[in-house]
């Protein structure tokens, strides 16, 4: 990286003002939208994925489809992408992000409140006044996609729902997701919930850059428990992909009357390469996802360029 970054300020030494040259770079290597140098630098760091000529598209049979390749952005396969859907769970890959940026300590410890312990759905059967980390409750959100846990973490990290709720679209509007709006914290149908493949694609990857967030959208199954070691919660990992498929390494399901059954998956290559692949109301979420996988991973090849 500082061998491409003195390259680029010889570039610009001898093409434009020494004025340009700070303010080129600093843009350059700390935001990736805002300067065109940073697209020629990604090129030039990162593989570039090659579709083979002889590579046909998949078919799919969810309503949007994406496959996207996580360090380059470069769009593998697409289907109506930018048609605003429900995302239902998918939800929570927001809500653990949000919970990240404002959270130092994992090991802080969250009261579980009435409201949280009542709530319907999914859950990792929380029970009120419960004390656990932030950490565990994470684990019940992503691994168990538990609506319990995920209430829970928004009345710790922002004391009510409705301002993490706005923490979420203030996030959300940081990363340029222009077809997507949240109106609660898990998921739950609602007029002014939705996202797009598009969006979704690029929220995952992102999120996968959490080293915390990347490794527990991996595990397939655990246990954890409150402070005292008195109450346990087993969680098993709702993406059946995960342990069944030695390249998949994450990331989440969702599922209600509007969203139908949804996922995300990403997934790694023989060459480091990561890729994500986003289905909303898809027949069968599973076996496609599986297929836009193998078919990404058969049908392109990444060339390093330097």
């Amino acid at each position: 990286m500082k061998t491409l970054a003195l390259f680029l300020v010889m570039i610009n030494f001898l093409t434009g003002s020494l004025n340009s040259i700070q303010t080129g770079l600093i843009d350059t290597l700390n935001n990736p939208q805002i300067h065109p140098l940073q697209s020629l630098a990604l090129k030039l760091i990162n593989p570039e994925p090659v579709r083979s000529p002889l590579a046909n598209d998949p078919q799919i049979e969810a309503v949007s489809a994406i496959v996207m390749d996580v360090d380059t952005g470069k769009i593998l396969f697409k289907k109506n992408i930018d048609q605003r859907l429900a995302m239902a769970s998918i939800t929570k890959i927001m809500t653990a992000l949000v919970v990240l940026k404002y959270t130092y300590n994992l090991e802080t410890e969250v009261k579980i409140s009435e409201k949280a312990a009542n709530l319907n759905g999914s859950q990792m059967y929380l029970l009120a006044g419960e004390t656990i980390t932030v950490k565990n409750l994470l684990k019940g959100t992503l691994i168990n996609s538990a609506n319990d846990a995920a209430i829970a973490l928004a009345e710790h990290t922002t004391n009510d729902i409705k301002s993490f709720v706005n923490a979420m679209n203030q996030y959300a509007g940081r990363l340029g997701l222009m077809n997507t709006h949240f109106s609660n914290v898990y998921g739950a149908d609602a007029k002014n919930h939705y996202s797009s493949a598009y969006d979704l694609a690029r929220l995952t990857s992102h999120a996968l850059q959490n080293e915390t967030f990347r490794s527990i959208v991996s595990v397939k199954e655990t246990t954890v428990t409150d402070t005292t070691g008195r109450f346990t919660h087993k969680l098993h990992n709702t993406n059946k992909l995960i342990g069944k498929y030695i390249n998949v390494i994450g990331v989440k399901t969702g599922t209600t009357e509007d969203a139908g059954a949804s996922l995300v998956t990403a997934a790694t290559g023989e060459s480091e390469q990561t890729i994500v692949t986003v289905l909303l109301n898809s027949p069968q979420r599973f076996n496609e996802g599986k297929l836009l996988l193998d078919w990404a991973l058969k049908s392109y090849t990444w060339i390093e360029l330097l």
